[in-house]
């Protein structure tokens, strides 16, 4: 018998429009032969499976729907939001009290990837590299000489709970940092000032299979703009994005070794997404991202190609580790 998948999206952030590019392509991929999709709309108002145009309210007591008459229940959960709830460990939290598997990491590596200077202290603790930082608190006071002193200038400004690098600026001059601060905490919470980090930047996925981490490959990103930001990743078209990166071979397999642990250190379950800066003085983390986007413009289906993995197999094997046990 077919298992019923359900492929989440949506979210309570300004990522929702990159979680629905991800779960389409999903969707499309997913192999019908094993698996029967469907797709459900998660927002803050409301749960809804998306059937035939028309929008069927979920059950939140056992995550079921009446369709047509009959309940559907759901084997496994594959999950393509992008920021809150999806990727800080809250929409888990729910599967696991309810008893459904799904496709990405739990409640404590969601929470504490999500947490960029939580993540970062973490990691730095297991010898990982990191750039000099400074959180400015919401509700807080700071100075900004004390930042400038900390970090220098140019620095990056940024959410410290977002992703696809909505609400990041890099500022020069010490008259912009409230502004970008401001902007940085209207996207999220608080915000996390960074020193620049010069080098090549690179992202490198990771999966499981059977139970054990493995890199798939590693991209080099030669942004359009300044930095590689939303425009970049998702609109222009202008970014490079070479896979595999155009570094030495000894480099190319710490990278992959350094995520692999990353994996294993934070517990991770399903694709991650580690991006990192490779300066002449070693590999720093800019980030781990937990729920990778999937999208046809992202990485992450990229490498699974290189890898040797259609996308129908990359996301079966996805559901597969998922419902393993």
């Amino acid at each position: 018998m077919k298992k019923n998948i359900a492929i989440i999206f949506g979210g309570f952030s300004g990522e929702r429009v990159i979680s629905e590019r991800s779960a389409k392509v999903v969707y499309k991929y997913l192999d019908t032969e094993e698996f029967k999709p469907f797709l459900i709309d998660i927002d803050q108002k409301q749960w809804d499976l998306i059937h035939k145009e028309a929008r069927i309210p979920i059950d939140k007591n056992d995550f079921s729907v009446m369709v047509g008459g009959e309940k559907v229940e759901f084997d496994a959960v594959f999950c393509a939001i992008h920021g809150t709830p999806g990727e800080d460990g809250k929409i888990q939290g729910y599967f696991d009290t309810i008893g459904i598997p799904y496709n990405n990491c739990g409640v404590l590596a969601s929470a504490i990837t999500f947490d960029k200077a939580a993540c970062n202290r973490y990691l730095k603790a297991s010898g990982v590299n990191v750039a000099e930082s400074y959180i400015a608190r919401l509700g807080q006071t700071y100075d900004l000489d004390v930042i400038v002193e900390r970090v220098g200038l140019p620095c990056f400004v940024k959410p410290n709970d977002g992703g696809s690098s909505i609400g990041v600026t890099k500022v020069k001059l010490k008259e912009d940092l409230e502004n970008a601060i401001a902007h940085a905490q209207h996207e999220g919470v608080d915000a996390l000032i960074e020193s620049l980090l010069v080098g090549t930047e690179v992202s490198c996925g990771c999966i499981s299979k059977n139970g054990k981490a493995i890199s798939i490959g590693i991209t080099e990103i030669v942004p359009a703009n300044e930095f590689f930001d939303f425009d970049s990743k998702y609109e222009n078209g202008a970014t490079q994005e070479i896979t595999p990166a155009r570094i030495e071979d000894t480099l190319y397999a710490q990278v992959q070794k350094l995520t692999e642990n990353i994996y294993t250190w934070l517990h991770c379950k399903g694709m991650i997404r580690v991006d990192y800066m490779l300066c002449k003085d070693g590999i720093y983390l800019i980030e781990v991202n937990t729920t990778p986007g999937l999208s046809e413009a992202s990485i992450i289906p990229r490498q699974a190609k290189h890898f040797g993995l259609s996308l129908d197999e990359f996301f079966k094997l996805a559901i597969l580790e998922t419902i393993r046990d």
